[in-house]
């Protein structure tokens, strides 16, 4: 679209409704409009990934605490669920947006924002272009989507979240001030509870409200963030639709304890247990990392997180877990229990940087044949077949 002289990105936010839950339904079509949960047994520690729509109006969230929704809603159908099969469905339903642009910019499994400027020979009006998405994602993988439209990518993903379930909303060019302006604060990407309570306190209820405020007393109040917060809350977002899977795509495994621990060993043994996890995955889609990120949570229910950026990237378990055992070691305090351990590659690529010379050669193929090997033997016989002696065996 062009407006003035000025062509008009047309930026699709495309958001899978529930994902986790969609795909067991599709698996168990008897689930359908039952409160589901996935994340794992109500009787541990571990907390909501999915509610089903059912289960949300019992006033279940993602990262609830299981034993927390199973209080809420005795009669929920809890699921473990299976990263490999919610991999396998991302995958197909990526490979429909794929169809559309070659900017397709992954954020998750199930979210993706797709830049369609110019495609509108190809493929038509934008409206029409977003409706045939939705659709043949749900003819071609089961599952609906809600999508937002927009001339940026915040805009697209504030009305993809305005829509959902299986809606769609376009916020034409000129109309996002009008849009805007009378949404709760809490609708701005990224003002979680905590912020909105603190703006609630400061009479800021619509992001209206937080327009008529200064920018000088944004910074002042929030520092960096301030600056931040007045940007978006006039939506001016200047991000670009990255097409480089590269930058879109990471691998995360994370565990809630059964028991918060102190224990550095055991914990050193849970984070070597995830990496092999994770970077099994990894050599699966023939990916190699650049950015290794370490995740712990304290009982005190506070999260840090801190990460490291190879010079060149790597597939190879060993060297991702000296990473992430080093960044462990430099954050962990035995003073304050251990309540969740997570790791996420990142930055991640299909080329590999790797080096070698006449002396070097011999020993990184046979760490590569080594790797191999132990993934055809998990493959054949289970994940848990065959393990570093540092890995604990849980999850």
């Amino acid at each position: 679209m062009v407006n003035g002289g000025v062509l008009l990105r047309e930026i699709l936010h495309v958001d899978m409704d529930a994902f986790f839950v969609s795909v067991e339904e599709v698996r168990d079509p008897s689930l359908v409009g039952k409160p589901v949960i996935v994340g794992g047994d109500p009787d541990g520690r571990g907390v909501v990934a999915a509610a089903s729509y059912a289960a949300r109006r019992y006033g279940i969230h993602s990262a609830m605490p299981l034993a927390k929704a199973r209080r809420l809603c005795p009669h929920a159908i809890f699921l473990r669920g299976s990263h490999g099969v919610y991999g396998d469905f991302s995958r197909r339903v990526f490979k429909v947006l794929e169809k559309y642009s070659p900017l397709v910019e992954k954020m998750s499994l199930d979210e993706a924002y797709v830049d369609l400027t110019g495609c509108q020979k190809l493929h038509g009006p934008v409206l029409e272009t977003a409706e045939r998405i939705r659709n043949e994602i749900k003819k071609e993988v089961g599952i609906n989507a809600s999508i937002g439209i927009a001339s940026n990518k915040l805009l697209a993903k504030v009305a993809s979240a305005f829509v959902k379930p299986r809606g769609i909303l376009w916020i034409a060019p000129g109309k996002e001030k009008k849009f805007l302006e009378p949404l709760p604060v809490g609708r701005i990407p990224g003002v979680g509870p905590k912020s909105f309570e603190r703006f609630k306190r400061m009479g800021v209820k619509t992001v209206g409200d937080l327009v008529a405020l200064p920018k000088e007393l944004l910074e002042e109040v929030y520092g960096k963030s301030g600056n931040w917060l007045y940007l978006k809350s006039r939506g001016i977002c200047t991000s670009p639709v990255s097409g480089h899977e590269e930058d879109s795509r990471s691998i995360s495994r994370e565990t809630t304890l059964e028991t918060d621990s102190q224990d550095a060993r055991f914990l050193e043994s849970t984070l070597s247990y995830l990496v092999e996890k994770a970077a099994t995955q990894l050599r699966a889609s023939d990916l190699f990392v650049r950015t290794v990120t370490l995740k712990l949570r304290t009982a005190d229910f506070k999260t840090v997180t801190r990460s490291h950026t190879l010079k060149e990237p790597t597939s190879e378990d060993h060297v991702i877990f000296n990473i992430a055992v080093n960044l462990f070691r430099k954050r962990f305090t035995r003073k304050t229990p251990v309540r969740l351990v997570g790791i996420s590659l990142s930055s991640l690529t299909r080329e590999s940087s790797v080096q070698t010379d006449l002396f070097e050669q011999t020993s990184h193929e046979q760490r590569d044949n080594l790797y191999q090997g132990i993934d055809r033997i998990r493959s054949k016989y289970g994940f848990r077949s065959i393990l570093r002696g540092t890995s604990v065996h849980k999850e």
